[in-house]
């Protein structure tokens, strides 16, 4: 028995995956899903580095298998389809209904859509998925949750995501943006006068007491006080949503075994790695898929 794993798709789930959580996407609404134990294996290692401790970021709800998952939902599911040149056990089309039938809101699938598609068993399937776009479409300035309503057109920029890569330099430039701008903001307190930070402090509790007087008040309006002879009596009154699927295709290479990269991918993933590695810690195509084979004993 043997384990397969495709390293660019596991960096290309899990740079999305850092993506949506810095958008403001709960981490524990997010699931990853794969079709063999080598890569969620894969996936979860990657997340133990990057995000495991990172308090922006944090896990997600469950990086499992497909089997694993079955009669299971959540809103935002990451499906890893691994293989590179052959289909594998996926062509049992009960196994890719599962696979795509877990997601209340959105699903994102990282595959070769050209093998794929020319299954026979699945073309219907990835027939519609190829008609939707195969790159990443991500709109960075618009953050969860947001005010736009299902079919309407984002105001803002759409910025389109082509390889692995190319999102986890983005996904790294935009970590380091957050964190930078949120070190400014602690470092303008910090050179406030006092006076000013005492007298917020005070505005703030303030606030605080006009709050619950508020709050305070409707209760005492309803108590009405009657006149009897022994005592007073007291009287007191008590977003459609719609799924959206994107296929994201992994372009061909040389070898399906192996467990490298190439050049490019791994120069991405060691700058993330190194930029992440301190205390304070998505869709489109992986440009760089291989599958590698691990040591025998390991089910499919």
């Amino acid at each position: 028995m043997f384990a397969l794993q495709n390293l660019g798709e596991a960096e290309y789930v899990v740079a999305l995956f850092m993506y949506m959580c810095l958008l403001g996407y709960p981490a524990d609404k997010i699931s990853i899903l794969t079709t063999y134990n080598g890569q969620k294996h894969l996936i979860r290692d990657i997340i133990n580095r990057r995000c495991g401790s990172n308090p922006l970021i944090g896990r997600p709800n469950k990086v499992t298998t497909v089997d694993r998952f079955q009669g299971q939902q959540n809103d935002y599911i990451l499906l890893s389809l691994v293989r590179t040149r052959a289909v594998g056990h996926l062509r049992d089309v009960r196994r890719l209904v599962v696979a795509m039938s877990r997601a209340r809101l959105g699903l994102y699938i990282f595959a070769r859509v050209s093998l794929f598609q020319n299954c026979f068993e699945l073309t219907p399937a990835f027939s519609q998925l190829t008609a939707r776009p195969l790159h990443l479409h991500i709109i960075p300035t618009e953050p969860f949750p947001t005010s736009r309503k299902n079919g309407e057109r984002p105001s803002h920029e759409v910025q389109i995501i082509k390889n692995m890569p190319q999102m986890a330099n983005f996904v790294y430039n935009m970590y380091m943006h957050l964190i930078q701008t949120t070190h400014h903001y602690h470092q303008t307190l910090l050179q406030l006068p006092p006076a000013m930070v005492e007298e917020g402090e005070e505005v703030q509790s303030q606030e605080t007491e006009l709050e619950t007087e508020e709050e305070a008040m409707p209760a005492q309006a309803d108590v009405t006080p009657g006149l009897t002879d022994a005592s007073s009596s007291q009287e007191t009154s008590a977003s459609q949503t719609e799924t959206t699927v994107t296929l994201h295709e992994t372009e061909a290479t040389p070898s399906e075994t192996g467990a490298s990269s190439s050049p490019e991918a791994v120069s991405a993933v060691s700058e993330m790695t190194a930029a992440m590695a301190g205390p304070v810690g998505v869709p489109g195509e992986s440009n760089t898929p291989q599958e590698a084979t691990s040591a025998p004993g390991e089910p499919k």
